[in-house]
């Protein structure tokens, strides 16, 4: 058996493809790894399988100077409880690890695999706090309809407010820079409202030319003013919501529910049968008294709002497996922690 496929490795199509066969997530793409060698990153695309890819990884690394860190994000992907094909792997992301003088790789994987994060092998160990969200909430792509019903009435109420307080969306594909400026523009505003940072214009930007198949920028307008946007994509059975800002002005009007609402619906014409919200506390946050109606702020390390607005649309909450770590050098490895950074 060929332990690296070059024709995966080499061919986006059929890296996607394969990927999509196994149930792979959107991070694990070959769109995302392009994406993040314009941020400093370089990925490397490691396959195990003859005809058929057994699993598979994209390891992206961070240098500076002669070293350099690994992470694979949301993965690897690993055909189930196929132990062999995840040593396979394992030796070839050594292999890759050696070729950037890694001092350590981090995964962290989007679910549970035999010989990584289930009974691992030997040379693997417990890694850092998540990189990546460690839980989210995953809504099923369902009609109309139920979507509907399975949300929160307060989160129901409001996405139907929307239309009658006058929002209008429209959808933007591509590197669409005037729509992804104006997006930026109250990103930045939520930034600065909630606590948070946030990356460049061209970094947004970016993410919608790599992705210009497969995402979607929606803008919902008061009397033709930007009230809040969302970038979602969408890859195998997933959507998945990005990137979202709005403006203070307009919170009121429910646009920021009702462009959920509307990005499911484009995740399920692409094919998705579930809308992942993305990310929510580890743990969830006390309820203190609150009253449903009224959403608490999101603000700084306080995410009781950002909980509350994202679990309102129903589904279920997901958690992710710990993240683990193949260290090469562990005294260098320390020094070199800062080369990861905690972002998408």
């Amino acid at each position: 058996m060929s332990l690296i496929n070059r024709r995966v490795v080499e061919d986006r199509d059929a890296w996607n493809e394969s990927l999509a066969n196994l149930d792979g997530h959107l991070l694990q793409t070959w769109q995302w790894g392009e994406f993040k060698r314009e941020h400093g990153w370089r990925p490397e695309r490691v396959a195990i399988g003859e005809r058929e890819t057994r699993a598979m990884a994209q390891v992206l690394f961070r240098h500076k100077g002669p070293a350099s860190v690994g992470y694979v994000p949301r993965g690897p992907v690993v055909a189930p409880d196929d132990l062999e094909a995840a040593k396979l792997l394992l030796d070839a992301i050594d292999n890759a690890a050696r070729r950037h003088r890694a001092l350590y790789i981090i995964i962290e994987a989007n679910t549970e695999i035999a010989g990584l994060t289930r009974h691992p092998l030997p040379g693997l160990e417990l890694g850092p706090a998540h990189l990546q969200p460690g839980r989210t909430v995953m809504v099923p792509l369902l009609d109309d309809d139920q979507i509907l019903a399975g949300m929160h009435q307060k989160t129901r109420y409001s996405v139907r407010l929307a239309p009658r307080k006058g929002v209008v969306v429209d959808r933007h594909v591509g590197d669409d820079l005037p729509a992804v400026a104006e997006f930026y523009h109250m990103l930045s505003e939520t930034s600065r409202r909630n606590e948070f940072g946030i990356h460049t214009l061209d970094y947004y930007s970016s993410f919608m030319r790599h992705f210009s198949d497969n995402a979607t920028l929606l803008i919902a307008r008061v009397d033709g003013h930007p009230a809040a946007g969302i970038i979602a994509v969408a890859f195998g059975r997933d959507a998945i919501y990005m990137y979202g800002a709005s403006d203070t002005q307009y919170r009121s009007v429910g646009a920021a529910f009702n462009l959920q609402f509307q990005a499911m619906q484009w995740g399920r014409a692409q094919g998705a049968s579930q809308y992942d919200m993305w990310g929510i506390p580890d743990v969830d946050p006390p309820k203190d008294n609150e009253h449903r109606d009224r959403v608490p702020a999101t603000k700084g390390d306080d995410w009781r709002g950002l909980y509350r607005f994202k679990t309102g649309f129903g589904g279920s909450i997901v958690s992710y497996p710990p993240a683990i770590q193949r260290t090469y050098h562990r005294q260098l490895g320390r020094l070199a922690d800062r080369l990861v950074g905690r972002s998408q």
